[in-house]
């Protein structure tokens, strides 16, 4: 399977601060990759690292096109969709209003149209309050109507940073049936960062570990669930 996305030794910075050490990983085409790694590992740097929204040093190919030095609506443009943390809902705006600004960038105003209904078929909640401001919904429904407002862009690559963060089980596994299917009958590429990683390793495929801004492992979800040092650090067994 080819690669949608290849990271060559990149850097990320804040400041003068480096706290990507120069990482290489990949996503393939049409399949979920998890990055994993202890809190302050640089999970959430590299995803906005990817988006262009800090400084950067090292290679970031998207469909075989050099994207490093792009600006971040360009990178959005090529298809490329970010969820940040903390979900980024525009509070103020309907859920509607929301989705709009999610298709902002697209040109095919009628397939725009026709996406709405599709977010609603994924997600009946976001139908029934398409009227009501965001910040009133809940922490779940926001959770929906970020991963909503990213998928009206179209996108090929779809960046999810901590989707379950602060929701309810039952919601984080409705909101990951989602993703599963949104990613085997659409075809969208997944770049996953997840605190939980029994959650992140059931749903991608692949998996990298990082820690302190560096690779250090990478597999198959089910070759790291078997490793005995992911088990005893991540995974609690």
């Amino acid at each position: 399977m080819s690669a949608i996305l290849q990271v060559k030794k990149l850097e990320a910075f804040y400041g003068g601060t480096r706290v990507l050490q120069g990482i290489d990983f990949e996503v393939a085409e049409g399949g979920i990759t998890t990055i994993l790694g202890a809190n302050g590992a640089g999970k959430t740097t590299t995803l906005r690292a990817l988006s262009a929204l800090i400084k950067t040093k090292g290679e970031i190919w998207f469909q075989g096109r050099r994207i490093d030095g792009l600006s971040t609506e360009k990178i959005a443009g090529l298809g490329v969709a970010h969820v940040p943390d903390g979900r980024g809902t525009l509070v103020n705006l309907t859920v509607e209003e929301n989705l709009r600004v999610g298709a902002y960038l697209r040109r095919d105003r009628a397939a725009a149209e026709a996406d709405f209904e599709r977010m609603y078929s994924y997600f009946p909640r976001l139908r029934e309050r398409r009227q009501q401001q965001a910040g009133t919904l809940s922490g779940g429904e926001q959770q929906m109507l970020a991963i909503s407002r990213a998928l009206m862009l179209k996108p090929k690559l779809l960046l999810l940073d901590e989707p379950s963060f602060g929701l309810a089980p039952l919601i984080i596994r409705e909101i990951f049936d989602i993703m599963r299917l949104i990613n085997r009958e659409e075809r969208v590429s997944i770049l996953l960062v997840e605190q939980n990683v029994a959650r992140a390793l059931e749903l991608a495929d692949h998996a990298w570990l990082i820690e302190t801004g560096s690779t250090v492992m990478s597999g198959t979800s089910k070759e790291l669930r078997d490793n005995e040092q992911i088990r005893r650090s991540y995974l609690g067994f």
